[in-house]
């Protein structure tokens, strides 16, 4: 009878609360499941101290430790830094976080002499401010990760002053990227009327198409170099690969990272663990291969493997 009555309280609760606590209770969940699922991948790591049979022409024993030492530091990096985002998440929802500083973006826009019927506007400085509180919240964790985590690895080979620099860059692009196209995205919302929906998907989706037909010519590049590969037996396998599958390959190339760091930029999804991404150029796909994993001759470097990806890896 209690939990009966329980559930009607929380039905005769106003909507906008039970929406707020269906966010949370989702948020969570999926949050707990990605966890277990991380930590079920951690258990591999520890348990499996041994070369897999199947890897065992490929890798050697000394390779495969550092892998595996190397992924266990990484799954317990992340497994702080998730609790800490979704926590934080969490205190701003209920706080009012977002809320509040909707409000501060108005009283900035009131400084410059914007009134509250410049909604874009507010919405431009809102966006601005949010993702500054997110690059400053996060880069304590970025410092940890980079100075201690891939330091204590070898695989680190930045300074301080680079990783400022190259922080500071990434944020003034996205702003550069983020501010002109949102404010189109608010402006097509705003006069859209009852089918805003669907002229707001196709402009997504014309900039999706437009930035990734320029992020390899001009994005890219801001970050890092990027040289063809030379003649040699990986460019002759990776062009008899892409031959094989009928991949219209024009190019290889690859990514010297401004010399003094070993990590790229990111790829989507891909990090600095990535070996390669594949970039579609209009009419010219290309291959872009991280430099650590080639030398001067086109030959592959055995010795990152062990960086680049984790051979205990599960389905």
């Amino acid at each position: 009878m209690g939990m009966w009555a329980s559930l009607d309280a929380l039905w005769e609760m106003p909507a906008e609360k039970r929406i707020f606590g269906a966010v949370l209770l989702f948020s969570w969940t999926v949050y707990l499941w990605e966890t277990f699922l991380a930590q079920r991948q951690r258990r591999i790591y520890k348990t499996t101290t041994h070369v897999p049979p199947e890897l065992g022409q490929i890798m050697d024993s000394e390779t495969f430790e550092k892998s595996r030492l190397y992924q266990l530091d990484k799954s317990t990096f992340s497994f702080w830094s998730g609790l800490y985002s979704e926590t934080e998440g969490t205190l701003i929802l209920l706080f009012g976080g977002i809320p509040y500083l909707w409000r501060l973006s108005g009283r900035f826009c009131g400084y410059a002499g914007f009134g509250p019927e410049y909604e874009i506007t507010q919405s431009l400085v809102f966006l601005l401010l949010a993702t500054l509180f997110s690059a400053l919240t996060g880069l304590p964790w970025s410092l940890y990760n980079t100075f201690v985590i891939e330091e204590k690895h070898g695989f680190n080979q930045q300074t301080l002053g680079f990783f400022m620099k190259d922080a500071i860059k990434k944020f003034v692009v996205t702003q550069c990227i983020l501010l002109p196209v949102s404010s189109l995205l608010l402006y097509i919302i705003k006069i859209g009327g009852d089918y805003f929906f669907i002229y707001a998907w196709l402009f997504t989706l014309v900039v999706s198409l437009v930035l990734v037909t320029i992020y390899a010519d001009y994005i890219a590049p801001l970050f890092d170099k990027f040289t063809p590969l030379p003649e040699g037996k990986l460019k002759e396998e990776i062009e008899v690969m892409a031959k094989s599958i009928d991949f219209p390959l024009t190019k290889v190339y690859v990514v010297e990272v401004c010399f003094k760091c070993q990590t790229t930029v990111e790829w989507s999804t891909l990090s600095s663990s990535a070996t390669s991404c594949v970039v579609v150029r209009g009419s010219a796909p290309m291959i872009a291969l991280h430099w650590s994993l080639s030398t001067s001759d086109g030959l592959p470097l055995r010795s990152s493997s062990s960086r680049l990806s984790s051979p205990l890896q599960t389905s």
